[in-house]
């Protein structure tokens, strides 16, 4: 293996794995149930990927398509191509073949990467050239970069400004924006994000959510910097044989959804297993009711429950600290050290601490904009005061001490009776009922109703004892008019409850 020296002049995010290599060379890095690799493997064949995409005539600042499932050869491309200075896309594996397009159409990648589970995918590609991990037959195999033999280090070509990856999202326009994110804003914020998270040499983390999903891919990133193991899971493992992975996997560092929480949760108390000793518990992507926090820190009586905010558009907003919460339940942290937010109100100024408007945030980790999209990008990052800010369509307020507090996205509020209401209010009590597992709450725009769809354990509780408990609890106004119980409620490919799709069901 051919290692470089400390990490500290060059600001490569693969770098993260070579250091971890330098220091601990015979440390699990990545497994994932049938095959493991050691740090010092894991840049070996990274070294051998990248060789090999050179070799391709792959380099500085072009883009690599990775569509597959979560799986360690997403994970060595991903880092080899940005190695040799290119920007590398990691898609969800169930992207219809018009999204595809879209991406393909805007990133025009030298190299594709699929898989079985999404060869229909490979005609979107047209000329571009794709490689495929696993066995299929007939097909240019991942293994040919692999085969690749670096007479000497592949150097990293560029500079910290560089585009690292994009992580693509819907857009405001309903066309997919890939988020730019460079190796300064990835290497300031993930560093600040593991100052507060402190993941350890000795955890194991699991990635059950998808490496399309920023979420699940920055967690190999804290933990290289640890030095800690990474399972690479599949999102259909956040089933019923949760808990028997965790255990096999002696899971202890958790990243999750409420989703992946509330099924886990249901599981425990009505057929528990012995679990592994989790140590840390993380949760981004939509608001975790407070009696999950509750289960889970009784579930894990010894784990450190974190809930987080953030956006791709910056990665991480703020994180609350277990110490933090018995003062303020209802925040979701303090910005990360060198990091600003305010509220700011309609006409753009800013709002004293303690009342409520559009979320602005500011600092290093703010992303340069979206990929070929200048009028969105200045739209969503304009100068306030002087000052670039990102304006994250979430309202909430700012406590004096510079506690967040949510109230809501600006598309998600809810107009109904002459309120605005968010649907996480209503959410958060029905999930604090017993027999709750999961909620979404939804308005029914051409009745007029305010609507939510549970999915319960209990089999005795039914619409009228959900709007009775619910009426003792919430303002007229917050009340839903009906309740639907669902088995499960939709998810996002990223295994956030899909309110779309429950309006879709109205």
């Amino acid at each position: 293996m051919i290692l470089t020296p400390s990490a500290t002049s060059e600001p490569s995010v693969a770098a993260y794995v070579r250091d971890a290599a330098a220091r601990s060379p015979d440390a699990l890095f990545l497994y994932d149930g049938t095959r493991s690799l050691t740090f010092a493997e894991a840049w070996r064949q990274i070294e051998s990927i990248a060789a090999g995409l050179q070799a391709r005539g792959i380099g500085h600042g072009d883009r690599v398509v990775m569509v597959t499932e979560n799986r360690i050869e997403t994970v060595l491309l991903f880092f080899a191509t940005i190695q040799v200075g290119g920007v590398a896309v990691i898609l969800h594996p169930q992207l219809k073949p018009e999204g595809l397009r879209r991406v393909i159409d805007q990133t025009k990648p030298k190299l594709g990467l699929l898989e079985a589970s999404t060869a229909a995918l490979s005609t979107e590609f047209g000329e571009t050239p794709v490689v495929w991990a696993g066995d299929e037959a007939g097909q240019p195999s991942f293994n040919e970069l692999l085969a690749a033999s670096p007479s000497e280090p592949v150097a990293f070509p560029g500079q910290a400004s560089d585009p690292a990856f994009l992580v693509f999202t819907s857009g405001s326009t309903g066309t997919p924006r890939g988020v730019i994110l460079t190796h300064a804003v990835v290497r300031f914020v993930a560093a600040a994000i593991q100052a507060r998270l402190q993941y350890r040499a000795e955890d194991r983390v699991a990635v059950l959510l998808p490496l399309s999903f920023d979420y699940g891919l920055y967690q190999l990133f804290y933990a290289a910097i640890a030095g800690a193991s990474v399972f690479i899971g599949r999102p259909e493992m956040a089933g019923p044989e949760l808990p028997r992975i965790l255990a096999a996997q002696e899971i202890s560092v958790l990243p999750g959804v409420p989703t992946l929480f509330g099924g886990l949760i249901k599981m425990q108390r009505y057929r528990p297993v012995p679990l592994p000793k989790i140590r840390v518990i993380t949760n981004t992507g939509d608001h975790l009711p407070q009696s999950y926090i509750a289960s889970l820190r009784e579930l894990f009586p010894q784990a450190r429950v974190h809930p987080m905010y953030g956006l791709t558009e910056c990665k991480r907003v703020s994180i609350l600290l277990p110490e933090e919460f018995e003062a303020r339940p209802d925040s979701v942290g303090r910005p990360l050290d060198g990091t600003q937010v305010f509220a700011i109100d309609e006409e753009g100024r800013r709002l004293p601490p303690g009342e409520i408007g559009e979320l602005c945030v500011t600092g290093p980790h703010l992303a340069p904009g979206y990929w070929q999209a200048p009028e969105e990008t200045a739209k969503r990052y304009p100068m306030l005061d002087g000052v670039r800010v990102l304006r994250s369509g979430d309202y909430g307020r700012v406590d004096a001490e510079g506690f967040l507090f949510i109230h809501g996205r600006s598309d998600f509020l809810i107009k109904h009776k002459g309120h605005r209401l968010s649907p996480a209010e209503v959410e958060e009590e029905a999930c604090r009922m017993l027999g709750v597992v999961a909620a979404g709450c939804v308005k029914d725009e051409a009745k007029d109703l305010l609507c939510l769809f549970v999915s319960v354990s209990e089999p005795s509780l039914d619409e009228t004892k959900i709007i009775q408990a619910l009426s003792t609890k919430l303002e007229p106004a917050k009340v839903p008019n009906r309740v639907f119980l669902l088995p499960e409620l939709p998810k996002t490919g990223n295994q956030k409850v899909d309110r779309k799709a429950l309006r879709a069901l109205l």
